[in-house]
């Protein structure tokens, strides 16, 4: 696949972010294709030979500890360039006991493509967030969770972790987010399922029946909240 032009990572916070997770001493390889530690969050940008107007930001996955950065990231760049959608990787920040740091990493990618909509090719009302596992979590919190200047126009879901609800959710995405014992407010805040409204931008959502890790039910009941609540919704 040939990109309009080589991809191009350009930091999230460029004068310093205005908040921390702690973390120092720089990004580490943690197993082939994962990383951890990230204190310098990027996007990476690959432009559409052909653009639609399209954009899709894309959040890997890994428990909130780690980033999938390949398959849940980079390797679906030539696809999405091949249907004439700017495709962006979201390179986020993890928690580390601060819960809110994830979700200002993906508001601050929204707006930075936003703002770059008319050099880029892009529709400002065209903008999507999509991830996979964890990373469907933090898509699916922007999505719900939104400022006037960061909701996206829709979501996209890859096996997406939803619920913080114990029995429901993912162990360790739960407690690298929100910590051992939470307290009820900050579990309702973050179990996305509860946090639907009117306004929550249309989804597609996808996920596999015999997914032993991120239970099936995270998907399927946020499915059933947007539909609920008659926002488009469609699950695979």
């Amino acid at each position: 696949m040939t990109f309009a032009q080589q991809p191009v990572e350009l930091p999230l916070w460029p004068d310093g972010a205005p908040n921390s997770n702690g973390l120092t001493g720089g990004e580490k390889e943690v197993s082939p294709h994962r990383i951890s530690n990230v204190t310098d969050p990027t996007i990476t940008v690959y432009r559409a030979p052909q653009p639609n107007g399209m954009a899709v930001i894309m959040c890997p996955g890994g428990g909130y500890s780690r980033l999938a950065m390949d398959h849940e990231g980079h390797d679906m760049a030539s696809w999405f360039c091949g249907q004439g959608i700017t495709y962006v990787v979201l390179k986020y920040r993890m928690p580390n006991g601060h819960c809110e740091v994830p979700l200002s990493d993906a508001e601050r990618a929204i707006r930075i493509v936003r703002e770059h909509a008319g050099e880029w090719n892009i529709h400002p009302r065209k903008i999507g967030i999509m991830g996979a596992s964890a990373g469907g979590h933090l898509a699916s919190t922007l999505a719900t969770h939104y400022s006037a200047a960061s909701r996206p126009d829709f979501q996209i879901l890859f096996y997406p972790v939803i619920s913080m609800l114990k029995g429901v959710t993912h162990g360790g995405s739960r407690k690298n987010l929100i910590g051992e014992a939470p307290s009820d407010e900050l579990e309702q805040k973050y179990s996305l399922e509860r946090q639907v409204s009117p306004q929550t931008p249309q989804a597609f959502i996808m996920l596999s029946a015999d997914d032993a890790t991120v239970l099936p039910i995270n998907g399927i009941g946020y499915f059933l909240a947007l539909r609920e609540q008659k926002v488009p919704a469609t699950l695979h």
